[in-house]
């Protein structure tokens, strides 16, 4: 009888386990094999440029394309991984990638100097003087994905693979370390997404004063900045509207700052409600498992 109440005790503890498991799972972000440079949410909603951009008008144009909600990047023996995920992503024309809307431009500061200004004028950008990049990878459809090396002049290109992953929102392209060399957590970031345009400047699509059918819209940004949403861990100065409000005075661009290689996980009610529930459930097991009595007590 006892035996059989012992083993129904652990058999309801390891379910307690399975349960609180499987809400961290469904939670908090998934983990990765491999050594993890940088894993950083962004805050949902914010695909807004500086503050008044606005999508274009045609229905493919669905809200939460542009939304970038979290970037992990990461690597194994073989590759370097960037793991960029949306609120959404569609493939309206069958791009082969999987996608077709998302523009996504990551310049890395790896070493002292660097370049602080992008390969084009497509963002309508620069970058912070202290903060120099000498690598570049563009994410976009239609075979266009490359690794850019700008450590000797001229640079040193390699095309990169792109997919999207089962979870429907991460697009995925992966470096192989032989391109990269060995990635190092000091390394620092600075993530920029555009829309996607075959016929815009360096491929990102256009904003004009208000939206068209094919154009974003916005006062403050027309005919400057055409970047929607960027990777930022600030408040204040280091906000998403404040770096693209603000310009230097030389080319009236906004002057981004990099974020650092770690991990930043901001707090959201959803994070709360599974701590909870999980503290709950790990504080339940305590009432499953035998009371051991002192030697020679008597029951």
């Amino acid at each position: 009888m006892e035996g059989r109440l012992r083993r129904k005790k652990k058999r309801a503890v390891l379910a307690v386990l399975a349960v609180g498991l499987g809400i961290m799972a469904a939670f908090c972000p998934a983990a990765t094999a491999g050594t993890v440079l940088l894993s950083m949410e962004d805050r949902a909603g914010d695909d807004y440029g500086a503050g008044d951009l606005t999508y274009p008008l045609h229905e493919v144009f669905e809200t939460g394309l542009f939304d970038l909600r979290r970037v992990h990047i990461w690597h194994d023996d073989i590759n370097l991984y960037f793991d960029v995920s949306f609120a959404l992503v569609t493939n309206p024309w069958n791009a082969p990638e999987g996608f077709f809307h998302q523009l996504i431009d990551i310049y890395i500061d790896a070493e002292p100097g660097g370049y602080t200004e992008p390969v084009a004028e497509g963002p309508g950008v620069r970058f912070s003087p202290d903060a120099g990049w000498e690598y570049r990878l563009r994410i976009q459809p239609w075979a266009g994905s490359r690794w850019l090396d700008a450590r000797s002049d001229p640079g040193k290109v390699y095309p990169v693979e792109v997919s999207v992953l089962p979870d429907g929102k991460t697009i995925r392209a992966e470096v192989p370390l032989q391109v990269t060399g060995t990635p190092s957590r000091s390394w620092r970031y600075y993530v920029l997404v555009g829309a996607f345009d075959t016929f815009g400047p360096d491929n990102y699509r256009a904003v004009e004063d208000t939206a068209t059918q094919w154009a974003f819209g916005s006062a403050s940004s027309a005919g400057g900045t055409r970047v929607v949403d960027i990777l930022d861990a600030g408040s204040g100065k280091g906000s998403q509207k404040a770096q693209l409000k603000a310009s230097d005075g030389a080319e009236g661009m906004p002057v981004l700052i990099p974020v650092d290689g770690g991990l930043s996980l901001p707090f959201t009610w959803e994070h709360l409600l599974a701590s909870i529930l999980v503290l709950t459930l790990l504080g339940s097991m305590f009432l499953f498992l035998p009371r051991q009595r002192p030697p020679g007590q008597a029951g």
